[in-house]
C-alpha cells in the first residue's frame, strides 16, 4: 500500500493527480470554518444571556435525548480521552456540539429570542438555509461523493443566513475605537480610573460600541539577566509575569460576566540589553449593556487583582524565589540577528504565554488568537483551540 504525498515546488502545492477533486477540500475548508463559528457565535450569544448558566440549558442530543451542554460535553470529551493521544485536549463544551445540535439551539422556541437579532431572516428560513448546509455536511463526513455545485450552495447558504453573524464576530475582534473620556457612563467613571504603578489600564470599543474591551499592561520587571554569548548577542532575561487565566480562577464576577480574556507575550518597544523594559497585555472583553448593568461587580473586581498584583510583584521582587496566585517568573531571550536592513534584536517571550494545560478549563480563555479576520472565511485561529488551522492572512 503506497500513498502518495502532497510536494511542493516553488512555493507552490502539488497535489497527486489520485488524490480527491480540489472541490472536496474547498467544502471541507469552508464546512470547518463555517461550524467553528458557529460554536464562537453560539457561546457568545449564550454567555452574554445567562452568563455563567450557559452550559447548562436543555437541548435534545443527536441520540434524540434531552441533556445539558455541559453533560453532552462530559460524555463525549470521556470517549475522546480513551484515545487521548490522538489530536488536541479541548476542555470548552460547545466544541463538543455537532452541527445539528447547534442549529437546535439556535432556531429552538427557547433560545431563538436570544438570536433572533442576528439573523436577516425568519427563524423557518435560517434553519432551511443551516439544514441544508448540514445535508452536505453529512455527505462529507461520511465520505459520500459531492457535486461542485454543493460548494456553491455552501457559500450562498452562507452568505444568505451568516452575515449578521459574521459582522457580529468581526466587531467583537475589533475593539479598535478609543473610549472616549468624556464618557458619562457609569461604568465608565467607574473603571477607567483603575491601575496601580504595575499595571495601566486602556478602553476600547467596537466601531459599532456593542463590545468595550479592557487592556490591561503590566509592567513585567526584569529580576535577573544573563549575556550568554559573551559578545552581547546574545541575552536571557528573567521577568516577573502575570499569568493571566487565573484572573479567571479567582476573580468570579469578571469570569461570569467577560466574554472572552486574550492575552499577548510580553514585548518591548524599543529593547535595550543594559536596560531591558518588557510589558505584557492582555484583554477581557465585555459586552457593553452586561457592563453597564453590573459593572460595580466588575469594578470590584478589578480592584481585587490589581491590589493583587501590586502585593505579589513586590513580594517576588523582595524575595525571587516567591511566587503568587497571579504573578510568576518567565524567561525572554533576545537573540542580535543580521538582517538586510542590518542588525536587530528577535525577542522570543513565548514563555510568558499561558501553557495549555487547565487553563484551557475556562471557556471565557482564548489564549493569545489575534482577531484581524473574519472568523467565517478566513481565520487562522479560533477560541480554545490549542493551535493554528492555517497560515495568517490578512
Amino acid at each position: 500500500m503506497e500513498w502518495k504525498h502532497v510536494s511542493t515546488k516553488d512555493d507552490a502545492t502539488i497535489i497527486p493527480d489520485s488524490w480527491i477533486y480540489i472541490h472536496y477540500y474547498e467544502a471541507l475548508n469552508t464546512l470547518f470554518r463555517l461550524e467553528n463559528s458557529l460554536r464562537v457565535f453560539v457561546y457568545i450569544v449564550l454567555k452574554n444571556n445567562l452568563f455563567d448558566k450557559w452550559s447548562d440549558i436543555q437541548i435534545t442530543s443527536d441520540d434524540a435525548e434531552p441533556a445539558t451542554i455541559q453533560t453532552i460535553a462530559k460524555k463525549r470529551k470521556n470517549q475522546a480521552q480513551e484515545f487521548g493521544y490522538l489530536g488536541y485536549n479541548i476542555s470548552c463544551p460547545v466544541m463538543y456540539l455537532t452541527s445539528g445540535e447547534l442549529i437546535r439551539i439556535i432556531t429552538s422556541e427557547s433560545y431563538w429570542k436570544y438570536f433572533k437579532s442576528y439573523f436577516p431572516a425568519s427563524k423557518q428560513t435560517v434553519q432551511y438555509k443551516l439544514d441544508e448546509i448540514g445535508v452536505i455536511r453529512n455527505s462529507l463526513a461520511h465520505f459520500r461523493p459531492l457535486k461542485s455545485d454543493d460548494v456553491d450552495v455552501i457559500k450562498n447558504n452562507a452568505r444568505h443566513a451568516l452575515s449578521g453573524v459574521d459582522y457580529f464576530l468581526e466587531q467583537l475582534g475589533e475593539c479598535y475605537d478609543v473610549v472616549p473620556t468624556n464618557t458619562p457612563d457609569n461604568w465608565y467613571l467607574s473603571i477607567s480610573p483603575l491601575h496601580n504603578e504595575w499595571c495601566d489600564l486602556k478602553l476600547h470599543q467596537s466601531e459599532d460600541q456593542t463590545w468595550v474591551q479592557l487592556t490591561f499592561y503590566y509592567h513585567s520587571k526584569v529580576i535577573y539577566s544573563t549575556d550568554y554569548s559573551l559578545k552581547r548577542e546574545f541575552y536571557s532575561h528573567q521577568v516577573l509575569n502575570l499569568i493571566t487565566p487565573h484572573i479567571l480562577e479567582h476573580y468570579g464576577n469578571i469570569t461570569k460576566y467577560a466574554t472572552c480574556l486574550t492575552e499577548m507575550p510580553a514585548d518591548t518597544d524599543d529593547y535595550d540589553p543594559q536596560n531591558p523594559s518588557f510589558s505584557k497585555v492582555f484583554h477581557i472583553n465585555f459586552n457593553r449593556d452586561v457592563l453597564s448593568k453590573y459593572y460595580e461587580s466588575i469594578a470590584n473586581d478589578i480592584q481585587h487583582f490589581l491590589n493583587d498584583i501590586k502585593s505579589e510583584t513586590e513580594l517576588i521582587l523582595n524575595d525571587n524565589l516567591a511566587r503568587g496566585k497571579l504573578i510568576s517568573v518567565a524567561r525572554i531571550s533576545a537573540k542580535l540577528q543580521q538582517a538586510e536592513k542590518g542588525k536587530h534584536w528577535r525577542i522570543d517571550s513565548k514563555d510568558t504565554l499561558s501553557p495549555d494545560t487547565k487553563d484551557r478549563s475556562f471557556p471565557e480563555y482564548w489564549g493569545h488568537i489575534f482577531l484581524l479576520t473574519s472568523m467565517v472565511t478566513t481565520s487562522d485561529e479560533y477560541p480554545w483551540m490549542p493551535t493554528e488551522v492555517s497560515k495568517f492572512s490578512i
